[in-house]
């Protein structure tokens, strides 16, 4: 199985993905669902909101990458369910080109 990481947009100037990344290596937190250890297909960002939009964004050239690529879940990071306020609509947007969404990456760490 195939899957990939999106990230908060508003973050990726604080965030190094380290989090995602040690949960998923050790298939801790939401990774725990896994038996075996999925590839890992993409890191990503997410479409953006007012704050983060960028000009040129081909979400559309995105999404089909990931399909390409044969992604069956994203995992929706830490990141997103704390910082976005489109977090549902994110959600909603990529069931409709046929992921599965799992809710979260690592634990917050303080």
């Amino acid at each position: 199985m195939k899957i990939a990481i999106m990230s908060c947009r508003k973050l990726m100037g604080m965030c190094s993905g380290s989090g995602c990344f040690e949960a998923y290596n050790n298939l801790d937190d939401a990774f725990d669902i896994y038996k075996e250890k999925p590839e890992l297909a993409s890191f990503f960002y997410c479409i953006g909101c007012k704050d983060t939009l960028v000009e040129g964004e081909d979400w559309e050239h995105k999404m089909k990458q990931l399909q390409n690529k044969n992604v069956k879940n994203i995992h929706l990071a830490l990141c997103t369910k704390i910082e976005c306020d489109n977090y549902k609509k994110h959600e909603n947007i990529l069931k409709k080109y046929g992921f599965n969404i799992v809710h979260g990456s690592h634990k917050s760490k303080k």
